[in-house]
């Protein structure tokens, strides 16, 4: 992450895209880094793939992005994708988990909080300040 800021983020002015697009695991956890630590980002889509491994609940892993952070152990699954091939608890059994994973990382994302600071139209963003917006673009499957 500090060389993408180093030979990228720094030297452009922007606007700068994310697309982060069926990251694995704690990939998506860089990702939101990413969009939080450079101001030259003014668009970050995140649609997070499989739920980050059971080593990181095994060792008690506290993970924070941005401001947010939350227990591993509520997020974490056996489990993967080889291929096209899912290996591990059936995936609708791991839907709750999932949504927690997406909640929390939607949380991470460290924007102006525009109703608390009395902004008449929150939908509005400060000139040069990010904001949030959840879109669901994939409701079913994975």
């Amino acid at each position: 992450q500090r060389q993408m800021k180093k030979h990228f983020f720094d030297k452009i002015q922007g606007p700068v895209v994310i697309l982060a697009i069926h990251l694995c695991g704690t990939l998506s956890l860089k990702a939101v880094d990413m969009f939080n630590n450079n101001d030259n980002v003014s668009l970050f889509a995140l649609k997070p793939c499989c739920l980050p491994p059971m080593i990181h609940a095994q060792r008690g892993d506290i993970f924070k992005i941005g401001k947010h952070e939350f227990k591993a152990e509520d997020v974490c699954s056996n489990g993967q994708f080889n291929k096209k091939n899912w290996t591990g608890p059936p995936r609708w059994h791991l839907e709750g988990t999932f949504n927690k994973w997406a909640e929390n990382l939607y949380k991470g994302i460290d924007v102006i909080d525009y109703e608390s600071n009395n902004h008449a139209d929150s939908s509005l963003s400060e000139e040069g300040k990010k904001q949030k917006q959840n879109i669901a673009v994939q409701v079913d499957g994975g």
